[in-house]
Formats: C-alpha cells, sequence, structure tokens
C-alpha cells in the first residue's frame, strides 16, 4: 500500500471520529442500565411471588434504576446536540446511512418510551415513588389524563406496552444494531472505534 493509500484508510479508521469521551460514557452507562433492567424486570416478574416483600424491593431498585436512565438519557440527548457524532465512514452506501440514522432515532425514542411509561407506571398508583431512597414526583398529569383512580384497564394497557411491547422492540433493535456495527467492522468501514475510544492498528506502509 502507498503511502498516500495508507493516508486515506487512516482518515476513515483513525481521524478525529470518535466520539467525545462524555458521549461514550454514556452510550455504555445506558447500555449496561438496559441490560440490567430487562433482568431485573423479568426476575421480578417471572421469578418472584407477586406482592412479597422482596418482590418489593427489586421493584423499588428497577424504579431507580429507571429513573437513572432517564436522566442520563437526557442527558446524552443533550450531549449529541452539543457535540454532534463524527461523520460515518466514507463510501457507506446512502441506504446504510438512511438506515442507521432511523435505527439511532428509534433507539432514542425507545430509551426515553421506557423508562417514561415506567414512571407514569407507578405514576397511576397512590404509592409515593422513591428514587434511591429519595421522594420523586409522580407523572404531571397522570391523573388529568385517565382520572383518579386511574381504571384497572388503562393500568393494564401502560403495563403491556412497558413489559412486553416495548422490551421486544428495543431487544430486537439492539440486535439490529450490534449486527450492523460488526458487519461494518469487518466489511471495510469500521464504526467500533468511534464509541470506544480506542485506536485502530494502523496499516502496514508500504513506501514505493
Amino acid at each position: 500500500m502507498t503511502v498516500s493509500a495508507a493516508n486515506a484508510v487512516d482518515g476513515v479508521s483513525r481521524g478525529d471520529d470518535h466520539y467525545v469521551a462524555a458521549a461514550r460514557i454514556l452510550h455504555w452507562a445506558i447500555a449496561l442500565l438496559i441490560f440490567a433492567q430487562i433482568g431485573l424486570g423479568w426476575y421480578m416478574n417471572e421469578v418472584l411471588p407477586d406482592h412479597t416483600p422482596a418482590q418489593a424491593a427489586v421493584e423499588s431498585i428497577h424504579i431507580s434504576l429507571g429513573l437513572t436512565t432517564l436522566l442520563l438519557v437526557l442527558a446524552r440527548i443533550g450531549v449529541r446536540l452539543a457535540s454532534p457524532p463524527p461523520p460515518l465512514p466514507a463510501g457507506l452506501p446512502r441506504w446504510e446511512r438512511l438506515l442507521s440514522g432511523a435505527a439511532h432515532l428509534l433507539f432514542y425514542g425507545l430509551m426515553l418510551a421506557l423508562p417514561l411509561t415506567g414512571w407514569a407506571m407507578v405514576s397511576m398508583g397512590t404509592r409515593p415513588i422513591a428514587f434511591w431512597g429519595l421522594p420523586w414526583p409522580h407523572l404531571p398529569g397522570i391523573a388529568q389524563i385517565f382520572g383518579s383512580p386511574v381504571p384497572r384497564a388503562v393500568r393494564h394497557e401502560v403495563s403491556h406496552i412497558h413489559v412486553y411491547i416495548l422490551i421486544w422492540i428495543i431487544l430486537l433493535n439492539l440486535a439490529l444494531h450490534v449486527a450492523g456495527a460488526l458487519k461494518h467492522q469487518f466489511d471495510g468501514h469500521p464504526v467500533l472505534w468511534r464509541i470506544t475510544g480506542a485506536r485502530p492498528p494502523r496499516p502496514e506502509v508500504r513506501r514505493p
């Protein structure tokens, strides 16, 4: 490979094309929280007996983690607006660029919808909400929209959307997201370096 060709490759995979540090930290923190929340939700609803102290304890952690996720997602959106993401690798087909953009928009929508619907669920009851032991307000407008007390059918529908529909959509989107990142990593358009902060190995340079 000539020096100019090496520089061209270097410009795609090694240039200043990383997300800022705050974006990288928030990305991985939110990813870990999402997986933790899915595991806790399954354990709470499918393993622990209903209406037991153990279930209530896990639910309290689940609620606090969900609200933490909501705050971090809002921070992530703020960072993205303040520091736009690096450009996608050169040579990526237009349809893949459009698909990548759509997948990211869907992700942000889901990352907001999951904690918001969870917050709505606990706000439909009369119990106070605790955020790591501190008081947290009920979601504004719940009583005005659905009435007080909130009808059982409404609570069931919101629970179904939160526990089943949104979870399966985000799992599917996660699978596509990971598959797409791995595909690009090995098809000459590496993108994993952008979010890890690591530097890819330099290609071997053969001088003429």
